[in-house]
């Protein structure tokens, strides 16, 4: 290791700790302070090898071979669309409704070549999506891109089948859980999808809001703004927040003007809207702390000081195995939360886990197009870097 790796260490290594020294004190209270903070800390983990990319770990772990689809199951594939290759995605793959997710801006699908419905950009994910109604059994379903359009064929299985009720993709939450669904896919999985992650919290991430709220009161915080929604976990989530808040005698309020801390417990759509709140100036917040199922990067990317509790080290070797079989199978998008639990636990790997708190930030150059996801790029956060902050206490 020579003189600059070492210095760029050791740089990277005492920014990090500062942080932490800030967090603990207070002083991190105002936007400007944390992104300047952040952006000396980004430039010293370039020169140290420790970027957001997986390249920075050296070799790539291979990605396991393509298990069979199987009739009824999440279709993950892809098609070539005239002269360009595009990945496709089917969630649930069962007859009804289902959202055919294409890695192509401007991607319209359907049963027919003449019967395609344009898709629409979905907070969370770099994909488009598009609702598609499939009937019973063998079929095929269409997608355009760039003028040209192509089939894929698809099996939904029997209606009523032995395979038990398809997961509802319907609503604000579907994006999340056909990325559950690919992960799984991913990691081997070829079973039918059954639930989605906004159906119920986990007792982990129950956990993790306990010990954010703990952290908050351990810093004297003596009041918090929660944005929440109506799906079971959103509900479930939001009392936990507001259990946890009455017990370290913290009140708990809507986002407004108050600089306060901003804990999120909202899916992908309701957390979009609260950290673009926040980058804007519309919503003021000391901090804004997001569940542990919002960990993807259009969430993080915007700048509003987020901080996220997570069980897992984001780039460690089996999340980097994952970012790696993501991006061989499904280029161009995302990686994200409810993804990598459910390749963990295709691939018999989840497991409880101590939580850690981790600051996120994006290095934005002048000139360039920051915040612009590459398709190449395989990483939780392009163009940025995830620093561990603190340990969580048992809650």
């Amino acid at each position: 290791m020579n003189a600059v790796l070492v210095a760029a260490v050791a740089l990277t290594a005492a920014l990090a700790l500062g942080l932490v020294l800030l967090l603990r004190t207070r002083l991190l209270r105002h936007r400007a302070t944390a992104t300047a903070y952040f952006a000396v800390a980004v430039a010293g983990a370039v020169l140290a090898g420790v970027w957001g990319g997986a390249g920075a770990w050296g070799g790539q772990p291979l990605a396991p071979a393509h298990a069979r689809p199987v009739a009824g199951g999440p279709l993950l594939d892809s098609l070539v669309v005239g002269a360009r290759k595009v990945p496709v995605l089917v969630v649930p793959n069962r007859p009804g409704y289902n959202l055919v997710a294409v890695g192509a801006p401007d991607a319209a699908a359907g049963t027919g070549r003449d019967r395609l419905t344009r898709g629409e950009r979905r907070p969370g994910s770099a994909l488009t999506w598009v609702p598609v109604e499939l009937p019973a059994g063998p079929g095929r379903v269409w997608v355009s891109t760039g003028g040209a359009a192509a089939p894929l064929a698809v099996d939904t299985g029997r209606a009523g089948g032995g395979a038990g009720p398809a997961a509802d993709v319907r609503g604000a939450d579907g994006p999340e859980c056909a990325s559950a669904a690919a992960g799984a896919v991913v990691g081997g999985s070829t079973k039918p999808l059954s639930g989605c992650p906004a159906d119920r919290l986990t007792e982990a991430d129950a956990a993790a809001l306990r010990e954010t709220v703990g952290f908050l009161a351990g810093r004297g915080a003596r009041s918090l703004a929660l944005a929440e929604d109506g799906s079971p976990r959103g509900r479930a989530a939001a009392a936990e927040v507001r259990a946890a808040a009455a017990r370290a005698g913290v009140s708990v309020g809507g986002p407004d003007g108050e600089r306060r801390p901003l804990v999120v417990t909202a899916g992908w759509a309701g957390a979009d809207t609260a950290v673009q709140d926040v980058a804007a100036g519309r919503t003021t917040a000391e901090g804004t702390y997001l569940a542990p199922w919002l960990f993807t990067a259009p969430l993080l990317s915007p700048s509003a000081g987020q901080l996220i509790a997570l069980r897992y080290a984001p780039n460690g070797p089996a999340a980097v195995e994952y970012l790696t079989a993501l991006g061989s199978r499904l280029p161009g998008e995302v990686a994200t939360a409810a993804g990598y639990e459910a390749w963990r636990a295709a691939r018999g790997s989840a497991g409880p886990a101590p939580a850690r708190l981790y600051a996120t930030a994006v290095l934005y150059v002048p000139g360039s197009a920051g915040g612009h996801h590459h398709e190449e790029s395989t990483s939780w956060l392009p163009s940025g870097m995830i620093v561990p902050v603190a340990p969580l206490g048992t809650a």
